[in-house]
C-alpha cells in the first residue's frame, strides 16, 4: 500500500505494491486481468512468496496456488440488498482462472473493484514453523476488496469511491468463497462491518463455500499499532487514531487449535480495529480492540456483532425456536467499560441461516472481551437480560468466576482479576499470591502465565478503612501459538 503512514489491518496483512504491469497512471480503469496479475505477483505476499514473508506458492501442505481459496462470486448492491450490480466476478469462477472480472461486467466496462486473498502468517521461503513465526499452511486468510485508482490497488474507499460499481457505507457486498479439500479447516470468520447474510458448507478435508453479505464500515488508522492486532485480542493502549477510513475486507481463521465447534461461526465489528473468538460452548469470549479516541479525540464507540447459529446454540442447550434473552449471560471482562447487548433473529430464507444475532453497542475501549456463558453454568451473571444499558464500570463481570484466559507470556493485572469476580476495589490496594509457580507469577501488580495450565492463586484486598479481604481465583494459561497478524510481514 503506498500510503506507508496508515496503518490499518490491511496495511498489516497485505501491504500491497504497486505493480506498473497492472495499468498506466492515465488508466481511468483496469485491465480486464490487472486485479488477477496483482494477486500472481504481488512482492509482498498473496500468491507470490519471499525469503521473508508468504505467499501461495509456498504452501507445499496444500498443493501451493491451486490448494488457495478463491472468489467464486462478487457483486454489490447501493440500494440495501434489494437489487444487486451485474456480477463483478462471475458464478462461473472456478479456482483456476484467477477470478478475473468480466470483460463488460458492469454497464460495458471492467470493474473498477477487486477481490484479493492473501495467506495470513504463512511461511517465506527461507522459514520454516519450527523457527519462525509462520504457519504452513497459514492459520488465517485475509479476503479484501480494493479500488483501482489509475495506477494500482487501494482497499481505502472513504473519500475517493469506486464507481463500478461504488462502494459506500451503505453498500452491501455479496461474496462468495470457495476452499478446495485439502484447505478447508475453516473456523470463525469477521467480517469489517454489519453482517446480514451468512451460508457455510465448508467441511474439514471436504471443502465447500462460504456466502456473506455485509456492510463495510470504517476502521481506525493508526501510525502505530502495538499489540492491538493480535488475535486472540489482548490489549490496545494506542490513545487515538490517526484517521479513520471505511474499507471491505475479512478474515477466516484456519486455525486447528481452535474448537471444532466454532466451524463456520461468524462475527463483525464497527469502528473498531480488529476481533477475535475462542473457547468451547456452553462459554465463548468475543474480543474487540480499538484505540481509546477518534481521531477527532472524541470517545470511541464501537459495536460487535456475532451470529449463534442453531447448531452452536444447541451446545448452550437452547435454540432459536426455545430462545429466551436470559438463557445465554453476556459479561464483560478485561477492559472496564460500557457495552448493551441485544439480541434478534436471522432466518435461513432471509440471512441464509438460522440463528441468533447478538448486538453488542455503545462499546467503549480499549480491549473489552465479551464472554457468553449459559446463564447460572458457572456464573451468576446480574445482567441476564440483554435489554438492559449497562454502563457503569462494575458491569464487567459476574459473581463467578469469569477471569478470562490468559497466553503464556501474557500478562493479566490485580484489577482485571478483580473485575471477573465483580469485587469492589475502588480505592483499595490489590495483592496477591499464587500457587501454582510452575503456571504463572507475580509480575508488580500483574500475574504473568509461564506456561499452559490453571493458575491458581489468593487476591488479597485491603481498603483505607476495615479489614482486608482475600479472594481465590482460577484461571487458564493457554499455549500453542497464536500470532498477532502483524506477523504476517
Amino acid at each position: 500500500m503506498r500510503k506507508t503512514r496508515r496503518l490499518s489491518v490491511l496495511a498489516l496483512l497485505l501491504t500491497l505494491g504497486v505493480l506498473g504491469s497492472a495499468g498506466s497512471a492515465a488508466a481511468a480503469f483496469p485491465t480486464n486481468t490487472a486485479g488477477q496479475t496483482e494477486q500472481a505477483t504481488s512482492s509482498r505476499g498473496l500468491d507470490l512468496a519471499g525469503t521473508n514473508h508468504g505467499g501461495w506458492d509456498n504452501v507445499s501442505s496444500i498443493g501451493r496456488v491451486n490448494g488457495r481459496p478463491y472468489i467464486k462470486s462478487l457483486q454489490v448492491s447501493n440500494d440495501n440488498g434489494v437489487t444487486f450490480d451485474p456480477l463483478v466476478v462471475p458464478d462461473s469462477a472456478n479456482g483456476t482462472n484467477g477470478w478475473a472480472p468480466l470483460a463488460a461486467s458492469i454497464s460495458g466496462q471492467v470493474s473498477d473493484v477487486y477481490a484479493f486473498i492473501s495467506p495470513t502468517n504463512g511461511c517465506g521461503t527461507s522459514q520454516t514453523p519450527e523457527t519462525a513465526n509462520c504457519y504452513d499452511p497459514p492459520n488465517r486468510v485475509s479476503v479484501y476488496l480494493a479500488r483501482w485508482d489509475g495506477t494500482g490497488w487501494d482497499p481505502n474507499f472513504t473519500t475517493i469511491r469506486s464507481t463500478n460499481p461504488v462502494i459506500t457505507a451503505t453498500s452491501v457486498i455479496d461474496i462468495v468463497i470457495g476452499f478446495k479439500d485439502a484447505y478447508s479447516s475453516l473456523r470463525w470468520t469477521w467480517v469489517d462491518g454489519v453482517p446480514s447474510y451468512w451460508s457455510n458448507t465448508v467441511v474439514d478435508r471436504v471443502g465447500g463455500d462460504v456466502h456473506v453479505r455485509f456492510t463495510p464500515k470504517t476502521v481506525p488508522i493508526m501510525s502505530d499499532h502495538t499489540g492491538c492486532s493480535q488475535i486472540p485480542v489482548e490489549t490496545c493502549d494506542i490513545p487515538k487514531a490517526s484517521e479513520e477510513d471505511l474499507e471491505a475486507s475479512l478474515i477466516l481463521s484456519m486455525d486447528t487449535s481452535l474448537s471444532a465447534s466454532l466451524a463456520g461461526t461468524l462475527f463483525g465489528t464497527e469502528n473498531a480495529f480488529i476481533g477475535s473468538l475462542y473457547g468451547t460452548p456452553p462459554n465463548l469470549t468475543y474480543g474487540v480492540a480499538a484505540p481509546h479516541l477518534n481521531a477527532d479525540g472524541s470517545e470511541r464507540r464501537g459495536t460487535f456483532y456475532a451470529l449463534m447459529p442453531d447448531s452452536v446454540l444447541s451446545l448452550f442447550g437452547t435454540s432459536v425456536a426455545s430462545f429466551d434473552p436470559g438463557i445465554l449471560a453476556v459479561t464483560r471482562t478485561g477492559d472496564a467499560g460500557t457495552f448493551s447487548p441485544a439480541w434478534s433473529t436471522w432466518t435461513a430464507t432471509d440471512n441464509g441461516t438460522s440463528g441468533k444475532l447478538l448486538t453488542i453497542s455503545n462499546i467503549s475501549f480499549s480491549a473489552p472481551k465479551f464472554q457468553v456463558s449459559r446463564a447460572g453454568a458457572n456464573s451468576s451473571n446480574t445482567n441476564t437480560n440483554p435489554n438492559t444499558n449497562n454502563n457503569n464500570n462494575n458491569n464487567n463481570a459476574s459473581k463467578g468466576s469469569n477471569a478470562p484466559t490468559i497466553r503464556v507470556g501474557k500478562t493479566i493485572s490485580f484489577a482485571g482479576i478483580a473485575s471477573g469476580y465483580a469485587l469492589k476495589t475502588s480505592g483499595s490496594k490489590l495483592s496477591a499470591k499464587v500457587s501454582t509457580p510452575k503456571v504463572c507469577k507475580v509480575v508488580g501488580k500483574t500475574i504473568k502465565g509461564l506456561k499452559a495450565g490453571t493458575c491458581r492463586g489468593t487476591l488479597t484486598i485491603k481498603p483505607k478503612k476495615g479489614k482486608s479481604s482475600k479472594k481465590r481465583f482460577s484461571f487458564a494459561v493457554t499455549g500453542g501459538k497464536r500470532l498477532p497478524i502483524s506477523l504476517h510481514h
